[in-house]
């Protein structure tokens, strides 16, 4: 009993049978329904909705966070300022009582 691969030809048979099963099954499909493609059609616009109010979303919530972000960044800004002039007039402040020991110093001479 010996084992027989398929030659080309009957490989090229399967192949056109195959095509023509293919080709006979999609003729004889039934044509689409008006009702179901307009219900698809329907589907398809409230989807696109859905997603066009989605995005509107993510594009506010994008610009309120961007917001946030600059506001924060501001008030850091302001707080390190005030920090800077804090540390200035501290330094002034001691500057002037070191002027004000100078001078009691000198004074008592």
């Amino acid at each position: 009993m010996a084992f027989k691969l398929p030659d080309f030809s009957d490989r090229a048979k399967a192949a056109a049978e195959a095509r023509k099963a293919k080709l006979d099954k999609f003729k004889s499909a039934p044509p689409p329904d008006e009702d179901a493609l307009a219900a698809r059609a329907r589907a398809a616009e409230k989807r696109a909705e859905r997603e066009e109010k989605r995005k509107i979303e993510r594009a506010e919530a994008a610009k309120l966070a961007e917001l946030a972000r600059i506001a924060k960044e501001a008030e850091v800004a302001v707080k390190a300022e005030q920090s800077r002039l804090e540390a200035i007039a501290r330094e002034a402040a001691q500057k002037a009582a070191r002027d004000a020991r100078y001078a009691a110093r000198k004074q008592k001479r």
